[in-house]
């Protein structure tokens, strides 16, 4: 016959036994995980949002000219020109030094940092420079 020790023991080991896969099987189980409201991201394609246009057609202007010097758009779009020089820039319709083939696109001076934003309705092509440097050149298509 077994010891009163021996019994006991044997208990103990066997409760420690049954605890520790009770444990083991309660946290094997994927803890609820929990619901996130997803947030609508704005994107480039949300023409109800003027400042996803505005991010989306983005020139700036350094010394090297406009980058990009080409950019094409969709009617009723925006466009930002940004001076990311260290002096001031202008934006202006061709024809230098008149200015007169599309005036809506005579942003005039941007100092360093700044810029300037302009809509375009209707499909066309539209050219301009920068009156102080008329050698550097842009141009804008509205399709």
């Amino acid at each position: 016959m077994m010891s009163k020790n021996a019994l006991v023991t044997i208990a103990v080991v066997g409760v420690i036994a049954i605890a520790g896969i009770w444990f083991l099987k309660g946290s094997s189980q994927t803890a609820p995980q929990p619901a996130y409201q997803q947030i609508p991201q704005v994107t480039t394609q949300d023409s109800a949002s003027p400042s996803a246009t505005a991010v989306k057609n983005i020139v700036t202007i350094t010394s090297s000219g406009f980058m990009p010097q080409s950019i094409t758009v969709k009617a009723g779009e925006t466009v930002t020109w940004i001076n990311q020089d260290s002096v001031s820039h202008t934006v202006n319709s061709v024809v230098h030094p008149t200015h007169l083939v599309y005036p809506p696109l005579n942003l005039g001076n941007l100092k360093p940092g700044e810029e300037q934003s302009l809509s375009f309705p209707e499909a066309g092509a539209y050219k301009y420079h920068a009156h102080l440097n008329p050698s550097l050149t842009g141009s804008v298509t509205v399709e």
